[in-house]
């Protein structure tokens, strides 16, 4: 992204009164902006680089990782202000030493124009309660804390299933008859596995934001979630979801097993679900990002 940063950089107008960069693309775009008193915020999509690094090891080499990192530090150095997608990763920011003052969380929106619940509501039946994981079936979202989980609860013979939307790793190919692999699945298949679905869970070990969370809820399920997830701050806990420690098989076991025995408070929840979603569609994070540039300007 150095070459688009470079880019812009070149093309920036005289007396505009703010330019918002995406990390790891501002670097150039933000000093010529300095250069003409042009106040400069950043976009950051993901946890503070520290945090990242706590959680998983990374795609490039160490020599090329370290100077992405530091090129990303010296884009917060010379930003006015920070915006992060969730108050999760807005504390990883303030943890690594940045100003608290300089960092506001601004929630991501999701496109949720075709996430509708069932119609009727979910209603308790005599089949298992289902619980539905969506995304990158891997050790980062959580997968593995996941099959543990329901192994624990297959043995102690409490009746569930488990049904995972996204490609998976290599490793997870060993998994208790709970478990439904769904693959992939376009955009019209995952609203059905979201509608046919009891409970959302995802235990990530670290997810910034976590869209999932809003497009589930956006069709009554409630969500079952990591304290990593930053799309914790969408539910309610005990309206609308549940937040559990992340890395914990038997708390995550424990909590899918109270769902499993109350599956009419479960049900109970859609309407909460419903509720909550819908303050984050992507027109309530336009109005949110532009009432917040506002007060940086002001």
């Amino acid at each position: 992204m150095a070459w688009f940063d470079r880019w812009c950089a070149r093309k920036i107008p005289t007396g505009i009164d703010a330019v918002v960069c995406y990390e790891n693309a501002a670097l150039r775009t933000f000093q010529e902006a300095k250069e003409h008193g042009t106040t400069t915020i950043l976009d950051a999509a993901s946890v503070h680089h520290q945090r990242q690094d706590d959680v998983y090891d990374p795609a490039e080499s160490d020599e090329a990782h370290a100077r992405i990192n530091d090129r990303k530090d010296r884009e917060i150095e010379q930003a006015d202000h920070i915006l992060t997608v969730s108050e999760l990763a807005r504390e990883s920011y303030i943890a690594a030493g940045v100003s608290e003052n300089k960092v506001t969380a601004v929630p991501m929106g999701a496109d949720l124009s075709d996430f509708e619940p069932p119609s009727p509501l979910r209603t308790p039946s005599e089949a298992p309660l289902t619980f539905l994981f969506v995304g990158h079936v891997g050790r980062r979202k959580g997968a593995d804390v996941l099959l543990a989980a329901s192994r624990l609860l297959q043995t102690n013979g409490v009746s569930h299933c488990i049904r995972f939307a996204g490609e998976r790793e290599e490793r997870f190919q060993d998994v208790p008859d709970t478990v439904e692999w769904l693959g992939y699945l376009s955009r019209d298949e995952l609203v059905e596995a979201y509608q046919h679905a009891d409970v959302l869970v995802l235990p990530s070990r670290h997810d910034s934001f976590g869209r999932v969370v809003a497009e589930g809820m956006a069709t009554g399920l409630p969500a079952l979630v990591s304290e990593e997830v930053g799309a914790k701050e969408v539910l309610t806990k005990e309206e609308s979801g549940w937040v559990v420690p992340p890395g914990n098989p038997d708390t995550l076991a424990a909590q899918m097993c109270w769902c499993v025995e109350h599956p009419s408070v479960v049900a109970s929840m859609q309407e909460s679900a419903l509720e909550a979603a819908q303050n984050y569609t992507w027109q309530a994070y336009r109005r949110r990002v532009g009432t917040v540039i506002q007060r940086i300007l002001s």
